[in-house]
């Protein structure tokens, strides 16, 4: 048996699929768990962790997560409702909109233990001076940790946060409005740990520094997440050095102390199949997911998903490899999963293109473009598949 035969459970899936299931989606809850366990481990046992929803927001997936005692991070005010229907409570969840409109602030100010973060401190001047609700400053560290540019949260000219650089103005604020917690997001895939050493050293002092001022003001510190995915079979991981880290950092300090990974956690813990619709000379396969699916790969630049080619009976296809071009099924010149990808030479119409590691901002970054049918979504327990949703069209 094939390696990839034993750790990715393809058979069982295409044995689930009809005949209108060009394609689908899988959760390995098994991988997620693992996961979950290592992120745990890597930081003290009184760190709190929210996953951020976006990365991964299917209900199934919510509530999955809630159930196992994780909290959640909302990106905007329908995430807050989509974390509640999960049944994740309110003091579990952590709000980051950098847009919350007067009515969406009158709502959670009365939302007793919720994390809500302002994006700049003019958006303070919105809330009631008593809230209910833990209410944070955003603050922009203005370091480099080595995130590619367009997830790079932390330049100067950033849309999120309060610039470090304010600093007077920052603690000011702090003492004015009812704030009892400093946020921090230095951006995804940060690639330099001691950078984001000296970020987390800049947010520490900041909040001693303002309860110098006002003792016990600052009682919450949240350190954001940003690290890229990587494999857990060999070593330290980056998670492990960055849990080290953040022990070092706030060893004696008095604060609660929050995260809010969201593509480490899900990116390796999902897998797509389609169907090859079409093998087409000079070796170019079409498949059906494409920009829709990848939208974030097709848009950027393309993540190198591992790949491989399984027959319709669910056996993988391992002759000599040569490259393909990799084409989605939109009306769109730049829908290409891959190109000069290698795979079997012997790859026909009818089998099945398998992307793992799509876990993460896939699905939850689903285009509308050419409205395609989103595909089923299967959830594998070490066992058995369970339906989380049945293939659907778009609604508008």
């Amino acid at each position: 048996m094939n390696e990839l035969e034993a750790i990715l459970p393809v058979p069982q899936l295409l044995s689930k699929l009809g005949e209108e299931d060009t394609s689908a989606l899988a959760v390995h809850l098994p991988r997620l768990q693992n996961r979950l366990d290592h992120l745990q481990a890597s930081f003290p046992n009184d760190v709190q962790h929210a996953v951020a929803i976006k990365t991964n927001p299917h209900p199934k997936m919510l509530e999955y997560l809630v159930q196992k005692g994780w909290g959640l991070e909302a990106a905007s005010m329908e995430e807050v409702e989509r974390a509640r229907q999960a049944g994740c409570p309110d003091a579990n969840i952590v709000f980051d909109s950098p847009v919350k409109t007067r009515k969406e602030i009158k709502e959670i100010s009365q939302s007793k233990g919720m994390l809500v973060n302002v994006n700049s401190l003019e958006e303070l001047s919105r809330y009631p001076s008593h809230v209910e609700c833990v209410l944070g400053i955003r603050v922009n560290p203005q370091v480099d940790t080595g995130a590619p540019e367009l997830f790079d949260v932390s330049k100067n000219e950033s849309k999120f946060g309060v610039g470090i650089a304010d600093r007077v103005a920052i603690i000011e604020a702090a003492l004015t409005f009812p704030v009892t917690a400093l946020h921090m997001h230095s951006g995804s895939q940060m690639k330099d740990l001691e950078i984001q050493r000296q970020a987390l050293v800049m947010l520490r002092d900041l909040a001693l520094e303002i309860n110098e001022r006002s003792p016990g003001r600052i009682t919450t510190l949240d350190i954001g997440g940003g690290l890229p995915s990587e494999p857990l079979e060999h070593g330290v991981s980056r998670m492990q050095a960055y849990g080290q880290i953040v022990s070092e950092v706030f060893a004696h300090s008095p604060f609660i102390l929050v995260t809010e990974f969201g593509q480490w956690v899900h990116a390796e813990c999902g897998f797509a199949v389609s169907e090859i619709e079409y093998k087409l000379a000079p070796n170019r396969l079409f498949i059906h997911l494409g920009a829709d699916f990848f939208m974030r790969d097709a848009y950027t630049k393309p993540r190198p998903f591992p790949l491989s080619i399984w027959s319709p009976v669910g056996t993988i296809k391992s002759s000599e490899s040569i490259p393909f071009d990799i084409a989605g099924p939109l009306c769109f010149a730049g829908d290409y999963l891959a190109q000069g990808a290698e795979l079997p030479a012997d790859v026909e119409e009818g089998d099945y293109l398998v992307v793992d590691h799509t876990g993460a901002n896939t699905l939850g970054l689903w285009s509308r473009h050419c409205s395609r049918t989103v595909p089923s979504v299967w959830a594998w327990n070490g066992d058995s598949y369970e339906m989380w949703s049945e293939r659907k069209t778009i609604n508008y």
